[in-house]
């Protein structure tokens, strides 16, 4: 068999050229592998919880104040702070031990989910009239007479119905079974007022002799116009 050495010689160049691209190619991917090997791509992953607000399943109660003679509330989320968190439909209210006609501090009760809560309601009494200034009289009683008992026998001004209950008299330095003069007091709030009274002695009345004598006489016409009726009368019983 008779070679031709150009066939030959090509034909070394194509698979020469075949080897080294296949090398080629082979390297590259060999490279190529290697390269992501040696220098991968890091990411850092941050997690982040999302906060959610904590509900709080538990009525919390209020302070209530009113002032005495008010009417308490009937409803239940009138006492209630956080009334939008909670079922408010389970919760009952018992408020029989607040006593809202006297001055003080009690306790209700709201019970939610068989569990009790106590809160407080402070009856307030209710603000007074502003009196500036009260003109007192001064008082005369004749001696072992009653002193007397109104506000107004007292006190010049007239005084408001709410703010009498709250006006105090003080006679207990009048001595109204000796004759003299007396200082009384009248407070109300923090201001003290003070007047005098007067225990007297009634005076006898005097007559004068000659007025007694003269009630004592008879006039002369007086005598006529008796003598005949005394005169008739004593006919009729003679005729008798």
């Amino acid at each position: 068999m008779k070679l031709n050495k150009e066939n030959i010689g090509v034909n070394t160049l194509i698979v020469t050229l075949s080897i080294s691209g296949l090398l080629s190619i082979t390297t590259g991917a060999v490279l190529n592998k290697k390269q992501f090997k040696r220098s991968p791509k890091h990411y850092n992953v941050k997690v982040i919880e999302k906060s959610t607000a904590k509900v709080n399943n538990e009525p919390k109660l209020k302070d209530i104040e009113l002032e005495v003679n008010m009417p308490l509330s009937v409803i239940t989320s009138d006492y209630i702070e956080n009334a939008n968190l909670i079922q408010i439909n389970k919760c009952k209210l018992d408020t029989s031990l607040v006593n809202v006609n006297e001055v003080g501090t009690y306790t209700y009760t709201i019970t939610y989910k068989d569990k009790k809560f106590n809160g407080k309601v402070k009856v307030n009494a209710k603000a007074l009239p502003i009196i500036n200034n009260m003109t007192l009289k001064e008082i005369n009683v004749e001696l072992g007479n009653p002193l007397p008992q109104n506000l107004s026998d007292y006190v010049v001004e007239t005084i408001p119905e709410e703010a009498k209950d709250k006006i105090v008299i003080d006679l207990s330095k009048v001595n109204n079974k000796m004759a003299g003069t007396y200082q009384y007091t009248v407070t109300y709030e923090q201001s003290i007022y003070t007047g005098k009274v007067t225990i007297y002695e009634k005076k006898p009345t005097i007559i004068a002799p000659e007025q007694t004598e003269k009630e004592n006489k008879i006039a002369p016409e007086q005598k006529v116009e008796e003598n005949p009726k005394q005169e008739q009368e004593q006919e009729q019983q003679q005729q008798q």
